[in-house]
């Protein structure tokens, strides 16, 4: 039976029509918010790169940092396809006006998200030295992993319930509570890992550990600010306590949708792993090489980021227009965010090409990393035009529902990449030409990116998302 919608004035507000200043006003808070989860991750990253001690230690706890991103990455994954689900039912249903179906569907998701994300910090939490060995770290970087995810993995409760939170309140057309959850979050961690890993103000300086503890503080204050915000009802989600209860029938609609996302994340996040195990940490040189590749993602990330935001602008409208059985509102939206995302991002990949050395050395205090990664940098700012196709497309069709297309694109792209990186490698480090591993792989990720641009605007273009049922 069809929930009843709540409020006289939900009932009777039309969505505006698709314009430039729709997309901006759902876009500039997300975009801010993304380039404060951005500062969270500079942040960890310039405190590992800056630790008391010589070069070599620098360079192992900015290794260490840098792989155990790529941990925690893959603990977002394995909860994020309940949030891609989220904001497609959420969306749809405001846009049909069916708020008490959006507030339950956005109860469940909270919920079915944080028993999943403390299913998987016990299991990190156990296996954190084995999670480590295999990411190919030895030595002293090996030991600051250890130290820095056994404590990161306390934070992914929070985490979860922040993260998927955050998605249905933008799945509802709520960008600026979001940015300011965010900011807070932001705040708390520049403060407190700060503090903890240099021993500011008199406190102790536990360096990588104390990184780690900073941003578990950060996160809990945004699971519990998120918390708030659903249960205070400012935006048009206003949740009970009986909402959060897990609904066994949403729990398999959200999964219907956001499964073969979360696949696409989770192979995606295999095939870059590989790389890291097998070829960048497959050196005697990998503490260097990985500390590199982590300062050129860290960069990068203040170019793509942007890319997200508009992404997730373009989900929420294309979700919501769907909703309100006007699908040529969504391709309008799509196409003005692609317009401005693919702008944005390309702007900001200029600094990157021109001034790679002076970048990194920001990021890490090495000069042995700010060789390795110089040419990578390049590399990187030149993947932004095609990376926005890939970003802003991938997520309109996700926002429609269509999330096997892009995981299809996303497949096939790992799959070309490990094809051609593993050979390349190993050519390489048998010619003692092991120095340009690095660039090769940045060479081969430059074409990847470029694929799943085209590869997804492609499909877009056909419009067989238009009939996709959620």
């Amino acid at each position: 039976m069809t929930e009843p919608v709540v409020g006289r004035t939900e009932k009777h507000t039309p969505l505006p029509r698709p314009t430039w200043r729709t997309v901006l006003r759902l876009a500039i808070p997300t975009i801010a918010e993304q380039f404060i989860s951005a500062f969270i991750g500079f942040t960890d990253a310039w405190l590992a790169g800056h630790i008391p001690g010589d070069s070599h230690s620098v360079a192992a706890a900015a290794a260490a940092v840098g792989n155990m991103m790529y941990i925690q990455w893959l603990a977002g994954l394995l909860v994020s396809f309940i949030g891609t689900g989220a904001i497609a039912v959420v969306s749809r249903s405001v846009g049909a006006r069916r708020i008490r179906v959006a507030n339950r569907v956005a109860g469940t998701a909270v919920s079915a998200a944080t028993v999943v994300g403390l299913a998987v910090a016990v299991v990190m939490f156990l296996f954190a030295e084995p999670f480590v060995r295999l990411s190919g770290l030895s030595g002293l970087a090996a030991v600051f992993g250890t130290q820095y995810l056994r404590i990161m993995c306390v934070t992914l409760c929070f985490q979860s319930a922040a993260t998927i939170g955050m998605a249905c309140l933008r799945g509802a057309g709520d960008m600026v509570r979001p940015m300011l959850i965010m900011i807070a979050v932001a705040v708390v961690n520049l403060i407190a890992s700060s503090v903890l890993t240099l021993g500011l103000f008199g406190a102790p300086a536990w360096g990588v550990q104390g990184n780690a503890l900073g941003t578990l503080l950060a996160f809990l204050t945004g699971g519990v600010a998120t918390i708030i915000v659903l249960l205070g009802g400012f935006g048009k989600l206003k949740l009970r306590l009986r909402h959060f209860a897990i609904v066994p029938h949403i729990v398999m609609r959200i999964g219907r949708i956001g499964v073969p996302s979360g696949l696409e994340g989770i192979l995606l996040w295999g095939g870059q792993f590989i790389v890291i195990a097998l070829v960048i940490n497959g050196g005697k040189d990998d503490a260097v090489t990985m500390a590199a590749h982590s300062a050129v993602l860290r960069v990068e990330s203040l170019s793509f980021l942007p890319g997200f935001g508009f992404g997730i602008a373009a989900s929420s409208l294309v979700g919501q227009y769907l909703g309100a059985k006007r699908p040529e509102d969504s391709k309008k939206a799509a196409r003005i965010s692609l317009g401005f995302g693919a702008v944005l991002m390309t702007l900001l990949a200029l600094p990157m090409v021109i001034f790679p050395t002076q970048m990194l050395g920001f990021m890490v205090n090495s000069p042995e990393v700010v060789a390795a990664g110089k040419w990578p940098m390049v590399l990187a700012g030149l993947a932004q035009p095609g990376f926005a196709l890939a970003i802003v497309m991938g997520s309109s069709l996700r926002g429609a529902g269509d999330t096997v297309a892009p995981m299809v694109a996303t497949i096939s792209g790992v799959i070309m990449r490990l094809i051609a990186v593993l050979p390349i490698a190993f050519y390489l480090r048998s010619h003692r030409q092991a120095h340009w591993i690095l660039t090769s792989v940045w060479i081969v990720i430059f074409l990847d990116l470029l694929y799943r641009g085209i590869f997804n605007t492609i499909v877009f273009g056909r419009g067989k998302w238009q009939l996709k049922r959620v």
